[in-house]
């Protein structure tokens, strides 16, 4: 009788340590962490190590387990919640993975999108400003053909006055009329200057 008391608070205390090493493992099905935490594996392999302990102990013989056949069905009880709560906590972490993996792809790919548009902005920066470098080296072109046009007619328009000059000074008496009409333009330029200063005078004293 005494062995089978001893068998019996054996279990009861088996099945006590079970059910209080249950209750801790199944918080890690709402606390589950993309891998297994020390904690979650020594508390795993705790529970794990106490089942096969009731189940193949010498001190609990298939005989008198059957009398204790309350104790083998709470024993097939454990095993149970066990396999049930490990199979939680996996299909949490798969989850948790999965978001992890789905926010890394969508990070990734804003990322990329950035870097996308990033070069693409460059490389239309960039050819704008190629063709503003080809419109200002066009416009240079253009201004030194400009320049070199200008001086060309200059030089064109000095020789020409300098030959009509050295034509002119060829004709006899031809400097002589020049002077001539000089003088009168200066004469003809006093004498309207004179008139306006008159006409000026005159509107002065007479207001």
């Amino acid at each position: 009788m005494s062995s089978f008391t001893s068998i019996r608070s054996q279990a009861v205390s088996l099945e006590n340590q079970t059910n209080t090493l249950l209750s801790k493992f199944s918080r890690f099905t709402v606390s589950s962490t993309s891998e297994p935490t020390a904690d979650e594996v020594k508390l795993e392999k705790q529970i794990d190590e106490i089942l096969h302990k009731v189940k193949s102990d010498s001190t609990i013989s298939t005989v008198k387990l059957q009398q204790l056949s309350r104790h083998k069905e709470l024993l097939q009880e454990n095993w149970k919640n066990f396999a049930t709560i490990k199979s939680s906590i996996l299909q949490e972490r798969n989850k948790l993975n999965l978001l992890f993996n789905v926010k890394n792809d969508i990070e990734n790919h804003n990322k990329q999108n950035q870097i996308n548009n990033d070069l693409d902005y460059i490389q239309d920066e960039s050819i704008r400003v190629n063709k503003m470098n080809n419109f200002t080296d066009s416009l240079i072109s253009r201004a030194y053909e400009t320049r070199e046009s200008l001086l060309n007619s200059n030089n064109s328009l000095s020789g020409a006055s300098s030959r009509i000059t050295n034509t002119i000074s060829t004709i006899p008496g031809i400097n002589v009329i020049i002077s001539k009409i000089n003088t009168r333009r200066k004469r003809d330029a006093l004498i309207l200057s004179t008139l306006i200063s008159i006409c000026i005078l005159i509107l002065f004293f007479t207001r």
